[in-house]
């Protein structure tokens, strides 16, 4: 499973182009800036690949010039744009089935994403885990999902009610202050995970539409609309368990064992599919390092010791490799750039405050 794979299900897309439309971006200009075919998605609707919709967000981001495009789209979403994993979601017995049931589904229809549901003393919720990277726009999808969260939250249990907190895997962007407008809950940057938390006692509470046969037959039936390859697939799953064990990578047996099967066995499965295990590691390896070089202030050394090489040295050889930088260079890069784009936004932000804005 790759970016040009068709995986992600259609609902998604329609979902996504109403609020360019409702803001004047008409659906043929956005096919056609993006290259993505979007005339048939009414008549005959397809899964998409994480290229098409990466082309659709990076053209409606620029085109509207929303950054914080992902916070909009979220409260624009609702529960019915999970189509029959939505009905299946709202019709458990608690709130913390809901969640369980998410958790189940959502990552079937959207699967760049893993989702664990968590229990801690005080809270339950929802932990979502990018599995297939999809830089630059990760923040975007987070965002999407942890508004949608929280408009689902108050649909389900009532308005008064808002999350414990929402923890974010990277810095606070240049447009931190919008996130108010969204959250009126903690919200945490630089977390370990991106996670939707709620008490345990809201994940308790009943819900109205309770029905265990609706839930169990709208399950039934969004499995069978689902792209046969999001059920099942290697890949994610070898990536999900590199994921729980950085800073101590396991063996391709390891890994087997974790995955129920035999070394000999993963790697057929994975050269079937046109990859292998250390293909799979460095991919990881790639966007585990991007992420620390541009989203911590971990030195050098100790990213290349948490990915597993013997020294900053060999760290630096391989990074090179996979993006034409050293990692010194492209941190300063990166810095340099998200600095321009924080003053920007901030000159554009007090214009609008203070009613100076032409």
């Amino acid at each position: 499973m790759d970016r040009d794979t068709p995986i992600v299900v259609p609902e998604y897309i329609s979902t996504y182009l109403e609020f360019p439309e409702q803001l004047g971006l008409k659906r043929a200009e956005l096919s056609r800036k993006s290259g993505v075919d979007l005339d048939a998605l009414a008549e005959n609707p397809r899964p998409f690949t994480l290229n098409e919709i990466l082309k659709l967000v990076e053209v409606g981001i620029k085109e509207l010039q929303m950054p914080y495009g992902g916070l909009a789209i979220g409260q624009q979403m609702r529960l019915t744009c999970h189509g029959m994993a939505g009905v299946s979601a709202m019709a458990q017995q608690t709130y913390a089935e809901c969640l369980q049931a998410a958790c189940r589904l959502c990552e079937k229809a959207f699967p760049p994403f893993s989702m664990q549901y968590f229990e801690t003393e005080h809270t339950v919720g929802i932990r979502v885990i990018e599995c297939i990277s999809l830089e630059p726009y990760s923040h975007f999808f987070m965002e999407s999902i942890m508004v949608n969260f929280r408009s689902i939250l108050k649909f389900l249990l009532g308005k008064e009610y808002e999350p414990e907190y929402i923890a974010f895997p990277y810095p606070a962007p240049e447009y931190e202050k919008i996130y108010n407008r969204y959250f009126n809950c903690k919200i945490r940057f630089n977390a370990e995970h991106c996670e939707f938390a709620v008490s345990k006692t809201l994940a308790r509470r009943e819900l109205l539409l309770a029905n265990q046969g609706i839930a169990r037959m709208a399950e039934q039936d969004f499995l069978k609309t689902v792209p046969p390859i999001n059920l099942n697939y290697l890949p994610k799953k070898l990536r999900l368990v590199l994921i729980q064990s950085v800073g101590a990578f396991p063996s391709l047996e390891t890994a087997a064992r974790k995955l129920g099967m035999s070394g000999r066995t993963l790697r057929r499965q994975l050269n079937s599919l046109g990859t292998n295990f250390q293909n799979e590691l460095d991919l990881l390896r790639r966007e585990f390092a991007i992420n620390y070089l541009t989203k911590s202030d971990k030195c050098i050394t100790e990213i290349a010791l948490m990915l597993g090489f013997c020294d900053s040295s060999a760290f630096s050889k391989a990074f090179k490799k996979w993006t034409g930088e050293s990692p010194r260079e492209f941190k300063k890069n990166y810095a340099q750039m998200h600095q321009f784009k924080r003053q920007d936004f901030e000159k554009d932000w007090n214009a609008i405050e203070t009613g100076t804005d032409t």
